[in-house]
């Protein structure tokens, strides 16, 4: 009886680096399909964990417990990876792969390594690189202070905004952020619509609508519009190190941070504004993002309530007998939360839009944009700024020389605190953003409304008019500018 053919081992391919950068895991991949080609097996899937590192545990939302996951299934049998380093530099990760917990067969490229002859190599290369862990470990603690003086970020995921600088690319300063203009852009916009008074979720919904989404392709949310808004990292400056796992953006000391070794985005004027402003009131989340361009800013002429915005929807009826209803079309409309009307809302809100480019491009508008105070001088106060800095260092030095008593010390540090605030507030005054200002510099006022963010629109509206809603009779409709402007009570607000 002829023996059976021997079964073609399935296996995993698993491709890991601790950097973000594909290079590395395309060479790896390239290495590994053409070994299992080589050797005639069945490739089932293959895992990859960029950025990631093999010396500390590997989460639950990490390809390595994915793998794992796919063999306790029976999808494969064995794994492929170019060097040992690669799939891991912690015998914990060994022996969760190797029996009695699992039993995985290892094939290493370039060590020549198969468990299903001896992994007595596998755990000896593995504590080798343990051993080298502690060793780096010990000499980038050294490394990482010097880097830090010299304002260069750990490796890592850049934020939103910029890319990691691979080391055969950097500039004779080391430089590792380079900006992406396209995603520069976009924190930008944040920053600008932030400063002009837009909700977080506002402008969350304007970047998504817009197509412009977060750097893994999702639409952004206010949790991630503030968390662009507290980093410091955007206008250049290096934050202390954080505790593992107890990172606050909002409880970073911006005077503790180191100036780095890359371009800005923003100023840290802008920066330390829309810190004073996040912080000081607390983060809702679940806010609602308008979606166009009257609720909540218009009211009922009857009632004075806020109008809401609805899905209107036609109900066509026959003219002729037996002929064929047209079918039936959901519309956009404004709503009193009291029930005294349904309107359509796309004709106002033309009128609306209308009724602002008209008077954004009189000979007097520029009126509305100019200063109606007295300018801040905000070089002095930065200069008062560093002259307290200056000062809390010293009431440290004092108490450490015995100079100052304890309770003496913090009562200077108390005031030198208010005084910081009252600073950071008046250079907050001092930049703070007229939603009218851009348009001292537009030409074509229609054109640039056309292109606006609906945030800003909202804000123009805001600051130039209040609006009131008259119901116009039950089954009317109005269906031009004519009839909106007729139905529609609009109050100029003063210097507008």
């Amino acid at each position: 009886m002829p023996a059976p053919e021997p079964r073609v081992p399935r296996v995993a391919i698993y491709a890991r680096q601790s950097v973000d950068e594909d290079q590395g895991i395309t060479q790896q991949l390239e290495d590994c399909r053409a070994e299992v080609i080589r050797r005639r097996w069945t490739l089932v899937e293959e895992y990859q964990d960029n950025d990631t590192s093999a010396s500390k545990e590997r989460g639950p939302k990490t390809a390595w417990s994915a793998m794992l996951k796919a063999f306790d299934k029976g999808e494969f049998d064995a794994i492929i990876v170019t060097e040992t380093s690669r799939i891991t530099r912690s015998l914990i990760d060994v022996l969760d792969i190797r029996p009695p917990r699992r039993n995985i067969r290892v094939i290493v490229i370039r060590e020549g390594i198969d468990t299903d002859l001896d992994d007595f190599m596998l755990k000896q290369l593995v504590l080798l690189g343990e051993r080298e862990v502690k060793i780096k470990t010990e000499r980038a603690a050294r490394y990482a202070v010097g880097r830090r003086l010299a304002g260069h970020p750990t490796p890592g995921k850049p934020p939103h905004g910029y890319r990691w600088v691979p080391g055969i690319e950097r500039d004779a300063g080391g430089t590792r952020y380079r900006v992406d203009e396209t995603e520069a852009e976009d924190v930008r916009q944040i920053f600008n619509e932030f400063l002009t008074g837009a909700p977080l979720a506002q402008i969350a919904r304007d970047l998504s609508d817009s197509g412009r989404l977060t750097r893994q392709g999702v639409r952004w949310h206010s949790s991630t519009v503030r968390r662009v808004l507290l980093n410091p990292l955007y206008a250049a400056l290096l934050p202390p190190a954080q505790p593992s796992g107890k990172f606050d953006a909002a409880a970073i000391d911006l005077e503790a941070c180191t100036a780095g070794a890359w371009e800005a985005i923003i100023d840290r004027d802008i920066l330390v504004t829309s810190r004073a402003r996040l912080i000081a009131v607390k983060p809702n989340h679940s806010g609602t993002a308008r979606k166009w361009l009257l609720s909540g800013l218009a009211v009922c002429a009857i009632c004075a309530s806020p109008v809401r915005s609805a899905r209107g929807e036609t109900h066509p009826t026959l003219r002729v007998k037996d002929a064929v209803a047209a079918p039936s079309q959901r519309y956009h409309a404004y709503r009193c939360p009291q029930g005294h009307f349904m309107r359509n809302g796309d004709i106002i809100d033309e009128f609306i839009s209308e009724m602002c480019i008209r008077r954004l491009s009189t000979n007097d508008a520029v009126g509305l944009v100019a200063p109606h105070e007295a300018p801040i001088d905000v070089a002095l106060l930065h200069t008062k700024r560093e002259v307290l800095t200056a000062r809390r260092r010293s009431i440290a030095n004092f108490v450490v020389r015995g100079l100052m008593t304890d309770a003496d010390a913090l009562e200077s540090l108390d005031e030198v605190a208010r005084e910081l605030q009252l600073i950071t507030d008046q250079i907050a005054m001092a930049i703070k953003v007229n939603p009218l200002a851009e348009l001292s510099e537009v030409e074509d006022v229609r054109a640039w409304w056309e292109t606006a963010t609906l945030a800003r629109k909202r804000l123009v509206i805001g600051a130039l008019m209040k609006v009131r809603i008259r119901p116009v009779g039950k089954g009317k409709r109005v269906t031009t500018l004519q009839g909106a402007a007729d139905s529609l009570d609009i109050h100029w607000l003063e210097n507008a």
